[in-house]
């Protein structure tokens, strides 16, 4: 079997077919692909926009909860110099108590003798 001229030009013809067939089968699926990337971007612009308007909320949102937790931790300071203040309010006032007991119990026992005799 020998390689004649007709031989080689058919198989020219038929890889030439079956190239340009190949590249019209590549150019048709490019086409649909880059027709569903657009349909596709069409549909997530509005999805992609929503959640670029969310972390933009959840941004503003962390900012006021920074803030918050500062007036928070200032109102706890306040409250710790308030409850400093009341707990030595609070000592000197039982001190008092202590020194006001001692005279008003004798005066107390006093006054409970005199009822108890009057009987």
């Amino acid at each position: 079997m020998g390689w004649d001229s007709w031989t080689i030009l058919g198989s020219a013809i038929a890889l030439v077919i079956l190239v340009v067939l190949g590249l019209a089968y590549a150019v048709v699926r490019a086409l649909r692909l880059k027709r569903r990337v657009g349909a596709s971007s069409l549909r997530m612009s509005p999805i992609l926009a929503g959640i670029s308007a969310s972390a933009g909320q959840i941004g503003d949102g962390l900012a006021k909860a920074e803030k918050g937790a500062q007036e928070l931790s200032i109102e706890v300071e306040r409250l710790r110099v308030s409850v400093a203040e009341l707990q030595v309010i609070t000592s000197h006032l039982l001190v008092a108590v202590k020194e006001i007991r001692g005279p008003l119990g004798w005066v107390a026992g006093i006054r409970a003798l005199i009822k108890y005799r009057g009987r």
